[in-house]
């Protein structure tokens, strides 16, 4: 990622250019700090060409946010671009960060100084979708032969995976669909983590828990048996980005 510093006489411009994700954090916090070390304390992101953030480039933003409120400024983004647009709105970062289509309207916003909205409202985590295949001749012969079903994440970290289950919807009757994620059997996962990571996860893992949801379907608990320790700490990393999120986001 490529950062453009443009100082003004009451804030400073950061245009950011590639792929704002973990490697890069440290150096935007590094130029966002000297700012205030050196007394402007407005500053907005310009995010029109970042082509990718992820879950720790937003938690930073906020912490930044933060900074700059605490010294008597603010940070506002502006420009993002229409991937950066559609993760913020999915997680509710426009909550309690100023975003600004247009880069006029963020530097009239900074130079008005007006306080943050502080606008209440839940921090929705994006649900993506689960491909879960079975390892065994058994259960693909009670589904038709080998196919592929979709659940719908709960929640994941580094050592299990949480998803719902609706057979319904795959043509699969709700007793069939109990009986193919019993406790102790094993299942293959393959899935995405858009805000971490822009590929996919495969990982074997192991039923450890199900439960009947609300509706219908069911809640799957697994654990992972098979996960290489990179893929383990991404997964952590976006568990802990993904709770301090919602310790900031208002409520």
């Amino acid at each position: 990622m490529k950062i453009d510093k443009f100082v003004r006489d009451d804030h400073c411009i950061l245009a950011l250019k590639g792929e704002f994700d973990t490697f890069y954090v440290p150096s935007l916090q590094d130029e966002v700090q000297s700012l205030l070390d050196g007394g402007v304390t407005h500053v907005i992101l310009n995010l029109r060409l970042v082509k990718f953030i992820n879950s720790t480039a937003l938690g930073a933003i906020i912490r930044m946010h933060k900074l700059c409120k605490a010294a008597n400024g603010e940070l506002v983004v502006a420009q993002p671009s229409a991937f950066v647009r559609n993760v913020i709105g999915k997680i509710g970062i426009d909550q309690l960060v100023p975003i600004y289509d247009e880069e006029d309207q963020a530097v009239k916003h900074v130079i008005k100084a007006l306080n943050a909205l502080e606008l209440a409202g839940a921090a929705p985590v994006n649900q993506e979708k689960v491909m879960i295949t079975f390892p065994d001749e058994i259960r693909n012969k009670q589904i038709g032969g080998v196919r592929t079903l979709l659940g719908t994440m709960g929640n994941v970290n580094g050592e299990r995976i949480q998803f719902l289950f609706h057979g319904e919807k795959a043509g699969i009757p709700a007793d069939k669909a109990k009986a193919l994620f019993f406790k102790g059997s094993d299942l293959n996962l393959k899935f995405q983590v858009k805000m971490f990571k822009k590929g996919y996860f495969e990982l074997l893992g192991k039923v450890s828990e199900v439960e009947d949801a609300d509706d219908g379907g069911q809640r799957v608990t697994v654990r992972f048996v098979a996960i290489s320790d990179s893929d383990r700490t991404a997964l952590t990393q976006f568990a802990e980005d993904m709770e301090f999120l919602k310790r900031q986001l208002p409520r």
